[in-house]
């Protein structure tokens, strides 16, 4: 996979979803570019996508939920991509410096190609899950369990580590990034408006 093919946000997420280990080979035996431009030209791209369809899609189906049990769209939206993108980037990190300590060779620039390989099948799971229930909310969760899987593959094949080591990092990755994204992503809800409904109900909010 070339660097100009890898970075090509639309058919990289087609062929994770379509034959991820190729994917996670590819990657793995390439030169990753910078953290950073992964980032902006990659995750940042498809997680922004995501949040406006499913946006779009929230707004046209029916939920179900009062008005006031509905969060607005232009607070929710920004309030999603920021915490999208702190979630991406406090995996990254967190598999940055978690990976020496597994015994690994840690590399930010890996870590980062590693973690959004992993992360596209969970931000079409996003899309997904705006359709009307059961279905969004099934394939929506078959998708966020599928991410799971192939960010441990992603872990395993693109940082290189070795038997015994692997579900420790994969484990200690998802818990502390998750961590910085809830912290982080607590803090923005409240700072942004209409980033939450007038009226919680439930877990509904979370959308």
């Amino acid at each position: 996979m070339t660097l100009s093919v890898r970075l090509k946000p639309m058919r990289l997420t087609l062929r994770t979803l379509m034959n991820p280990r190729c994917a996670v080979r590819d990657a793995q035996a390439i030169e990753p570019p910078p953290w950073w431009q992964t980032f902006l030209r990659l995750a940042f791209p498809v997680l922004v996508v995501s949040v406006i369809v499913s946006q779009w899609l929230y707004q046209i189906i029916p939920t179900g939920l009062p008005p006031e049990a509905m969060p607005g769209a232009w607070g929710f939206g920004v309030y999603s991509v920021l915490a999208m993108s702190i979630g991406v980037l406090g995996l990254a990190w967190s598999a940055h410096y978690l990976t020496e300590l597994f015994q690994g060779y840690s590399h930010p620039d890996r870590a980062m190609l590693a973690v959004t390989i992993g992360l596209l099948p969970a931000w079409v799971g996003k899309v997904a899950a705006a359709f009307p229930w059961p279905w969004g909310n099934t394939i929506g969760l078959l998708l966020i369990l599928y991410s799971l899987w192939l960010l441990y593959w992603s872990l395993r094949g693109v940082l290189g580590l070795r038997r015994g080591n692997r579900i420790g990092l994969f484990v200690a990755t998802v818990f502390c990034g998750a961590f910085i994204a809830l912290i982080f992503g607590w803090l923005l809800m409240d700072l942004i408006p209409g980033a939450t409904p007038e009226t919680r109900i439930g877990t509904t909010w979370l959308i």
